[in-house]
């Protein structure tokens, strides 16, 4: 495996980490731990 091909790898790995991120851990902010179909925090 050469250099290229491990950076294409981490770049691949970095991209699907934060996409994972964004769509789990960051969300669980907007609805407060319980879920949006309650409504959530964020809705007044």
């Amino acid at each position: 495996m050469g250099i290229s091909d491990m950076v294409i790898a981490v770049a691949i790995l970095a991209a699907a980490s934060y996409l994972l991120y964004i769509s789990l851990w960051k969300k669980k902010g907007n609805c407060c731990g319980y879920g949006c179909s309650g409504g959530g925090c964020g809705k007044k």
